[in-house]
């Protein structure tokens, strides 16, 4: 079994992957971060098949039906074309991407 340490605890991987993704639908209060609706999921900011990396700077908390519409596109592109998009969420997703560039991710 693989396991990370987390602090003096040794964790293990699947744990840790549940607890990171938590982690960041909790910041959000399990609320979408572009439509505000339920979320389940997480968006990978930067697409993955743009480089993009599984990392808490890159994820936010995301409900299926847009993360499934954004897919590899940019996101303030696709953001600001939707019917629901308001600058002060989008500030909060910058300041989201921002303040975590100094933060370790999982």
């Amino acid at each position: 079994m693989d396991c990370f340490i987390d602090g003096s605890i040794l964790v293990p991987r699947r744990r840790a992957k549940r607890e990171f993704r938590q982690s960041i639908l909790e910041a959000w209060e399990h609320r979408c971060a572009y439509c505000d609706r339920p979320a389940t999921t997480l968006d990978h900011v930067r697409p993955r098949s743009k480089g993009g990396e599984t990392t808490r700077q890159n994820l936010i908390s995301c409900c299926a039906s847009c993360n499934g519409r954004k897919g590899s596109y940019d996101w303030v592109s696709w953001f600001r074309t939707q019917p629901f998009w308001d600058p002060e969420r989008e500030g909060t997703i910058w300041i989201w991407l921002h303040q975590n560039t100094n933060t370790a991710a999982s």
